[in-house]
């Protein structure tokens, strides 16, 4: 048995500080896979196996199905944890624990098919709305839904589709799960960063979703769908979840640059200038203060959100400028990091650039993560001004 899957074992229910050694236990492994990784487009099986035998996606599945129904706040730890090794394995964490917690609001009968094979339940899918045709039992869906990352690994896939009248008129919008098997996966995630998240889009044609595996996407966003389950995470709401595990593992590849900035800063010569090494240059001690505090302000913002939701859970509900102001902190955390990043390639230099860098990779990974449309902050930072301001126009439903 292998040291994660001796890890897994050792408690049904581990606690926080279980799960982020874990976390730090796999770094070395994601660090020495992640560039092979980035160019297979995808995680490495191996990578993939460490992460299932340590438990890792089964973070938020209920612990009546086998996982570990962990609380928001530990779970973009572990992914902050993971990203510092690799982001393209922490986002895959990340975003199962946000389908785990979309299915929790499944009806029951749909949460046994969905768990009952196991707890660490894969599932990959789009919002990109196909069509969606009513028949006797559930819908039939056809269309093509991008960006499914870990579709490589999933046993079920998330899809959606636009339900129409008969005047053609838009009526609702389901979200439904369907076995992998029953799509196409299409290769089209050829991207500069986070590439190791397979991120493909599937394909189908008059795939059948019967009604008990149906969700209405406007429903679940205003938090009006009704939960079958008794678990506190199935009453948040789950637009704010959904934006906070896109931080872990940004927060991940930020605290990466930074790592390697103070690791290599003490023998790593400054061009042109009279310094025997990095370390002595006040303009480098200055920028590096600043990233480091860009990074902890980044770190502040998303586990307030991750504390404001946990704390929540047996509400079930938060008003829409509470929600405003989390779309608005996560777009800003996701801001902060960038820019942490990118003052610490400054003083890493020309050579963050080379191929065998690794500042390379992190450099490029968050760059792509952050232009997530969920981490969008001009769209958040106005979504928090017109509520502050009580005005009643809506730019977007993903509040």
């Amino acid at each position: 048995m292998t040291t994660s899957a001796k890890l897994a074992s050792s408690n049904v229910f581990p606690g926080r500080d279980e799960l982020v050694a874990r976390a730090a236990a796999l770094q070395p492994l994601l660090r020495e896979s992640a560039a092979e990784s980035d160019v297979g487009r995808r995680l490495p099986d191996m990578v993939n196996d460490a992460l299932t035998e340590a438990g890792f996606f089964r973070l938020l599945t209920p612990k009546g199905f086998g996982g570990y129904e962990s609380s928001l706040r530990v779970v973009i730890e572990v992914a902050e944890t993971l990203g510092a090794g690799d982001a393209s394995a922490a986002w895959l964490v990340a975003l199962t624990a946000g389908a785990c917690a979309l299915a929790g609001r499944a009806p029951v009968q749909a949460q046994q098919e969905l768990f009952g094979s196991g707890p660490d339940l894969r599932v990959a899918g789009g919002l990109a709305p196909g069509v969606a045709v009513r028949v006797d039992g559930g819908v039939r869906m056809t269309g093509r839904w991008p960006y499914a990352s870990g579709a490589h690994f999933a046993t079920w896939a998330s899809i959606s589709g636009a339900v129409t009248d008969e005047s053609g008129a838009v009526i609702d919008v389901v979200m439904g799960f369907a076995p992998a098997s029953e799509l196409t996966m299409e290769d089209t995630w050829h991207t500069v960063g986070m590439r190791g998240t397979g991120s493909n889009t599937w394909v189908g044609e008059d795939v059948f979703v019967p009604e008990h595996l149906l969700l209405s996407i406007p429903a679940v966003i205003d938090n009006s769908w009704p939960v079958a389950a008794a678990e506190s995470l199935s009453r948040i709401p789950l637009v704010p979840v959904a934006a906070l595990m896109l931080l872990g593992p940004l927060l991940g590849a930020g605290q990466a640059a930074l790592d390697l900035v103070i690791e290599q800063a003490p023998r790593k010569g400054m061009h042109q200038t009279f310094f025997a090494s990095q370390s002595e240059s006040v303009g480098v001690q200055i920028q590096l203060g600043e990233a480091a505090m860009k990074l902890r302000a980044a770190r502040l913002h998303a586990y307030d959100i991750a504390d404001r939701l946990d704390a929540i859970a047996t509400i079930g509900d938060v008003d829409h400028e509470t929600r405003a102001r989390m779309k608005a902190q996560a777009g800003y955390a996701a801001q902060q990091v960038l820019q942490a990043i990118h003052e610490l390639v400054n003083i890493h230099g020309a050579g963050s650039f080379a191929e065998s860098s690794r500042m390379q990779q992190i450099w490029r990974d968050a760059n792509t993560a952050a232009r997530h449309a969920g981490l969008n902050a001009a769209v958040g930072y106005e979504v928090y001004g017109k509520a502050l301001l009580n005005v009643q126009e809506r730019i977007t439903a993903m509040v």
